[in-house]
């Protein structure tokens, strides 16, 4: 069994990623594209967005700017 760091807040990354989610369709941006506009593999960007793995922050402001939005539209 893996033992996920205690400081880890799962919540926040599956809300996260559910709001990644959300406004990547709002604005139809499909999960190919997303991962082709931000040289991540498509794999990643669907983890990212069931909150199975976190994602940096220098790719928070990236998604954001890749779908028009700004960074703190993801934790609302």
């Amino acid at each position: 069994m893996v033992r996920k760091p205690k400081y880890r807040d799962e919540e926040g990354i599956k809300a996260f990623g559910q709001r990644l989610r959300e406004i990547r369709l709002e604005k139809g941006v499909s999960q190919e594209s997303l991962a082709y506009s931000t040289d991540l593999h498509l794999s990643q960007i669907g983890r990212i967005e069931r909150g199975e793995i976190s994602t940096s922050i220098s790719f928070v402001y990236l998604f954001a700017k890749t779908l028009g939005v700004e960074p703190k539209d993801f934790f609302k």
